[in-house]
């Protein structure tokens, strides 16, 4: 059995006159068939450069881009052209003509396969449908919105029914309404074509929305990777921690006291925690900040509060912690 995407031991360096610059470096992943797998990071942090190792747009400088247990790389250009005919890529910029319309923007790779006509209109009708966008099949990208016109990037990307469909930041120019809307379609494409979907993004918003698995990249190097409720409630890196806790959240945290943060992993959130604490410590703790996300269908949740100075208060406090199998970390 092989992993229908896997990155094995993957490094990209560019070659300039001046210097080399290393874009990616020893990446290794593996998405599994039917997931929605997310990468997250940093402006900068070489994500776009991995998701176009995934269709050989980027050629890598060493390692493997297995799909399907076929090593890309060693595939001659007959060879790769079939197999990209299974991987649909969508950016963040659209792409669509602006001389043609919806319909002729979504049949477009239909054409270039030279499909005959009545077929490919046909298949990128129900492609249009299957997006939303059946009352705007005769309109021009000038007389949509951004949202539409991200919805008519993804028709015309499942025309040629792939079976993996990588997304470089694709939300990252839209309102939040419109957001959202996109992730949700995505969601109904998964589950109604059981296509396997990369998305790659800086928003961890993004990730908690429709992700089952994430790799969070940064300097060029995978950091972690996991399910979404697990990095969520426990980043093991640095910039896991950042993504999950932005700095701006930390602004509030003006007090030097002792400061822990209590994770929530999805059963804990119907529990009274804090009040029950207060009332069986009766001991004062300060509430800094709190989040809480609903993923896979359960909440889970983090809060940073300050421990009161004194000792005994605060020994209390940890103790009734650790009696109730409340998870914490100290907060530096």
């Amino acid at each position: 059995m092989f992993f229908m995407i896997e990155i094995k031991n993957l490094s990209k360096i560019y070659h300039t006159k001046d210097n080399d610059i290393t874009a990616l470096s020893n990446i290794n992943i593996q998405i599994n068939d039917g997931e929605i797998f997310g990468i997250i990071g940093l402006s900068g942090a070489g994500k776009s450069t991995l998701v176009r190792t995934m269709n050989l747009l980027e050629v890598p400088t060493s390692g493997e881009v297995l799909v399907d247990g076929k090593n890309l790389v060693s595939l001659n250009k007959k060879e790769l052209r079939e197999i990209r005919k299974d991987i649909g890529m969508i950016f963040q910029s659209f792409n669509l003509f602006d001389q043609r319309t919806v319909l002729d923007n979504v049949a477009f790779p239909l054409e270039l396969q030279k499909i005959k006509k009545e077929e490919r209109l046909t298949i990128a009708k129900e492609m249009i449908e299957l997006v939303g966008l059946s009352d705007r099949a005769k309109s021009y990208p000038s007389m949509l919105s951004g949202g539409e016109k991200q919805r008519v990037a993804i028709a015309r990307s499942l025309t040629t029914k792939p079976k993996y469909l990588l997304c470089d930041e694709i939300t990252s120019a839209l309102d939040p309404d419109s957001t959202n809307s996109i992730l949700n379609l995505l969601k109904s494409i998964r589950e109604k074509l059981n296509v396997t979907i990369v998305v790659i993004t800086h928003e961890m918003k993004v990730i908690e929305k429709i992700c089952d698995r994430v790799a969070i990249i940064n300097n060029s190097e995978i950091e972690e990777i996991g399910k979404v409720s697990d990095i969520f409630t426990n980043p093991s890196s640095e910039i896991g921690r950042k993504l999950v806790l932005p700095e701006s959240s930390k602004t509030s945290f003006t007090s030097n006291g002792e400061k822990i943060r209590l994770i929530f992993d999805g059963l804990s959130t119907k529990e009274a925690v804090i009040s029950e604490l207060i009332l069986e410590c009766q001991a004062p703790i300060n509430i800094l900040y709190a989040d809480t996300k609903v993923l896979e269908g359960a909440t889970y949740g983090h809060m940073i509060i300050e421990l009161p100075s004194d000792e005994l208060q605060k020994r209390k406090i940890l103790s009734w912690l650790d009696g109730h199998h409340q998870t914490y970390k100290k907060e530096g």
